[in-house]
């Protein structure tokens, strides 16, 4: 609970209208959604995309908000034919969703300026790194070499504080910053020391974790995906270096080391490392100019040839993996690093999992973590539900689910698949694309699947008002470019799809169905029902 005056005192020009005393008003709680507002609510009204925030003040009103924000003045609002509620103070500020971080964190306190937080962003493989790190950071906890404490996670999947699980809804990226601030509350509150949290590009670009002081920030790699809201592919390296910047943004901490890991090896689709892995580096380096914040630089990889780094195809790397032994349900190699090596066994499997390995081990080196305590942890980590996520009925062939959805991913998917076929075996891809998202992924992916597929079903993800049928032919498109007529079929119902995979499986064959993993729900027109892979 706090006063207006007092979140109001942490935002810069903002303007009161109408004859209040902003010392007398208290706060409850703080949102930009219009359905969630209780009595004592500060409603910040959004505007910009589907809907403007705007238009719901009156309705916001109605459910007993105390006060209201929004980045349109007055006579702005009379403009467009809105009128601003009697009776209820209305602050005009610049910038409507930094606005809602920063007084969701002054409720709170700032939770995050009493726990080290560690962002992690990227294309793929944020869920599992964030969790393998909680369960690395858990394991260190428990170790007399190591601060005592506890950790909380924020991913995609959910949030976990101290074991006790919470959702974070259907589909979402980051949670909204009311959210986010909530969870790391409920974390400090519960005596958390370290809190991971999973930043996605839509979080970042929309202020969800603005108001967050991060200590370390990591990026697992940029690939393909969400053009279709970010525009261009620089648009979308550009969101994920909002990480980095918010990373200097933040003041140190007492015994806090400021930290950014960056893969070393990650092309980003340019070719190059010079492609999104140089565009977070001049992040850094920009913010460094402005700064005087002391930030390791640290990049991970897989043992690179000398020539290589030489002719800029790769970075030269602080950590990495050498002598990796693949089998068919471990992985086992080197972990190379400034202060030595070790070896790293885990049942994850495929060189993606080697990079979020490394990731997440990196920033436990970084933070202080012994070797050996990392070596345990990843050792007993047993995945991230719908992320490679077997399913044995005791039948004859090997079925996994995996959340694999964008060209990148489930290239990286079937290549580790491939070598688990048995002799005379087929690996069979379920998968779809979904509806009001990135067009163009859609003929990519069913490139991807042509080639490296045996064969591929393709069904329905989440098509929401798009035509599921025309969504299909895109990917069979992509799929007649590699492949022939029979080797794919349109099975529009997943359910369906999924059992005509398992029918036509048999000995040696592999089935995987891709895009939903985790997921709980599946989205058609505008409505959510139940759904599990």
């Amino acid at each position: 609970m706090k006063t207006l005056a007092q979140l109001l005192s942490h935002l810069t020009g903002a303007q009161l209208y109408g004859d209040y005393d902003p010392a007398a008003i208290t706060i409850m709680a703080v949102t930009g959604d219009s359905r969630t507002v209780l009595p004592g609510t500060l409603f910040v009204a959004i505007a910009g995309g589907t809907f403007d925030g705007h238009r719901f003040l009156t309705r916001a009103a109605a459910m007993g908000a105390a006060a209201m924000m929004g980045v349109k003045s007055p006579v702005e609002l009379r403009a467009v034919g809105m009128e601003l509620p009697d009776g209820l103070p209305y602050i005009q500020i610049g910038q409507s969703r930094q606005a809602l971080a920063i007084c969701s964190a002054a409720l709170y306190d700032f939770p995050s300026r009493t726990m080290t937080v560690i962002g992690i962003t990227g294309t793929d493989g944020k869920t599992t790194t964030s969790t393998l790190l909680e369960s690395i950071l858990i394991e260190a906890t428990r170790s007399a070499t190591f601060p005592a404490g506890r950790v909380g996670v924020i991913t995609t999947v959910g949030a976990r504080i101290c074991g006790q699980e919470s959702d974070t809804g259907f589909h979402v990226t980051t949670p909204d910053a009311p959210a986010v601030q909530a969870f790391l509350a409920q974390m400090r509150d519960a005596g958390c020391q370290y809190a991971v949290v999973e930043c996605t590009s839509h979080g970042l670009a929309q202020d969800r974790v603005a108001a967050v002081d991060f200590d370390v920030a990591a990026v697992t790699n940029i690939t393909h995906e969400h053009i279709d809201w970010h525009q261009t592919r620089d648009a979308y390296v550009a969101a994920k270096s909002l990480l980095f910047r918010a990373l200097f943004a933040a003041p140190p901490k007492i015994d806090t080391p400021k930290i950014a890991l960056l893969n070393g090896d990650d092309l980003g689709g340019y070719g190059t490392a010079t492609g999104s892995l140089s565009a977070l580096q001049q992040a850094l380096a920009e913010e460094a100019v402005q700064s005087e914040l002391p930030v390791q630089v640290q990049r991970y990889g897989l043992a690179t040839p000398a020539a290589e780094i030489a002719n800029q195809r790769h970075a030269a790397l602080d950590l990495y993996a050498a002598d990796v032994e693949s089998l068919p349900d471990a992985t086992r190699f080197i972990l190379h690093w400034p202060g030595g090596q070790f070896a790293v066994e885990s049942t994850l499997i495929g060189e993606f999992n080697i990079y979020n390995v490394l990731c997440a081990g990196g920033v436990a080196l970084a933070l202080g973590v012994e070797p050996m305590v990392i070596q345990r942890a990843v050792a007993t980590f047993a995945g991230v539900s719908g992320r490679m996520e077997r399913i044995d009925c005791g039948q004859p062939f090997l079925a996994l689910v995996d959340f694999a959805h964008s060209p990148a991913s489930l290239e990286r998917a079937l290549t580790t698949l491939r070598p688990l076929v048995g002799t005379n075996g087929r690996l069979i891809a379920v998968f779809g694309s979904a509806g009001l998202r990135d067009v163009a992924k859609r003929r990519l992916m069913g490139n991807v699947s042509g080639r490296l597929a045996d064969f591929t079903v393709i069904t329905a993800e989440d098509p929401r008002t798009e035509d599921l049928a025309a969504i299909n032919r895109a990917i069979a498109s992509g799929v007649l470019e590699y492949a022939a007529d029979q080797a794919f079929t349109i099975v529009p119902d997943r359910t369906e799809a999924i059992q005509y995979a398992v029918d036509m499986a048999g000995p040696g064959d592999v089935v995987a169905a891709f895009g939903k993993g985790h997921e709980r729900s599946m989205c058609f027109g505008e409505t959510e029902y139940p759904w599990s892979d």
